[in-house]
């Protein structure tokens, strides 16, 4: 005969927990992350900071080049105007001298970048930023 207690004590037994479900929802997790993340290696540019004060002139048997970034794929060395494909060719054979980037009051930091990864590609070691002088009338 089936009491009341009995009845209860049977209701009450839990059943066992199941961890299929639990492994599928981890394993799509672990898809879904492995096809949203990027592998590819990150290009680094050294860069020497501009300092306050007077500059002093480095001895050094090659001039330095200085390029003016202006703006709009504008870029200016030595008076002499170019878009960056140009320019990527013009510094191709300047790989062993110091290059000397200035920004241009309408430069943007993408023109900045884009000199960059030119610089990257090309593997241009002496690379630095000079900071922005205004000119004066």
């Amino acid at each position: 005969m089936q009491t009341l207690g009995n009845v209860l004590k049977r209701s009450r037994r839990k059943n066992p927990i199941s961890l299929t479900p639990l492994i599928d929802v981890v394993f799509i997790l672990l898809v879904f992350f492995m096809l949203a993340s990027s592998f590819e290696k990150t290009r680094t540019v050294e860069l020497q900071a501009p300092k306050k004060g007077k500059a002093t002139a480095a001895k050094a048997d090659v001039p330095p080049v200085k390029i003016e970034v202006m703006g709009a794929n504008h870029y200016t060395v030595a008076q002499q105007d170019y878009n960056l494909m140009s320019l990527e060719q013009f510094l191709r054979h300047k790989t062993d001298q110091t290059i000397l980037v200035q920004t241009g009051k309408e430069a943007a930091l993408q023109d900045v970048v884009a000199l960059l990864d030119v610089s990257a590609r090309l593997d241009l070691k002496k690379f630095s930023l000079l900071p922005f002088e205004e000119a004066q009338p």
